[in-house]
């Protein structure tokens, strides 16, 4: 019989590069600066979480407004051209714009980043796919200098048709919620600078943000991470 209690040791990171990008991803959404000794010290998520913390400000007369309620007000200034919204109204994109102008009329006015609400289209997706495809299949249709040469036009000719692609898509709008939820998203994928701004963090709030930042590079479900969990395997 299955042991549902039963909880993984680890999130699945293996220390090839996996643990360098979620570092680099911690410092810039938390705004800090991890030294590599301290790097090299986190064993755990607690580990981490102790790390994340002792970078944020503390003091108490200075840290006073809540993270949650800065993303809300700067989110709703920054929908006033489509009307007042109420936290419990589902945010969209209107009908008479795209999803990435919408986005960035938000990013703009609230000056915030919220990657989260779009996502590519899918033709953009299978063109990145198909332009890998046919980058790699040079040492397999070539040999010695030719193939090296069509590596280097296929590499040339990705980074044009993606900084083409990328400008023209308008892409597909995916966040599901209101505008409290995406307040709430909001804070956490801003963190650092809402708390540099004065925002008052706790700790919930620090293990909230960090583990969506794991969750996001490795994939392991972050309700089911705990302290005790090893970070790096």
């Amino acid at each position: 019989m299955l042991n549902r209690d039963k909880q993984p040791k680890s999130v699945g990171v293996v220390g090839d590069g996996d643990d360098v990008a979620i570092i680099e991803a911690i410092e810039d959404v938390f705004k800090i600066a991890i030294m590599d000794n301290e790097a090299e010290s986190i064993r755990t998520l607690e580990d981490a979480h102790s790390v994340i913390c002792s970078k944020l400000p503390h003091d108490e007369n200075e840290q006073t407004k809540c993270l949650t309620a800065m993303a809300y007000y700067r989110l709703n200034r920054a929908m006033q051209d489509h009307g007042k919204a109420k936290p419990s109204e589902r945010v969209e994109a209107p009908e008479a714009m795209r999803p990435r102008e919408f986005q960035q009329q938000l990013e703009e006015g609230s000056g915030l980043q919220l990657p989260f609400l779009t996502t590519s289209s899918a033709w953009v997706s299978m063109l990145g796919w198909s332009v890998l495809g046919t980058w790699a299949a040079g040492p397999i249709l070539f040999s010695g200098f030719y193939a090296i040469a069509f590596g280097i036009l296929i590499f040339g000719l990705n980074i044009a048709v993606w900084q083409f692609v990328t400008t023209i898509d308008q892409r597909v709008w995916i966040f599901r919620g209101t505008l409290a939820d995406l307040s709430t998203q909001a804070s956490e994928e801003n963190i650092g600078q809402l708390v540099s701004e004065g925002g008052k963090w706790k700790a919930a709030d620090v293990w909230a943000a960090m583990t969506k930042i794991i969750s996001d590079e490795t994939g392991f479900p972050a309700e089911r991470m705990r302290p005790a969990m090893t970070f790096i395997d």
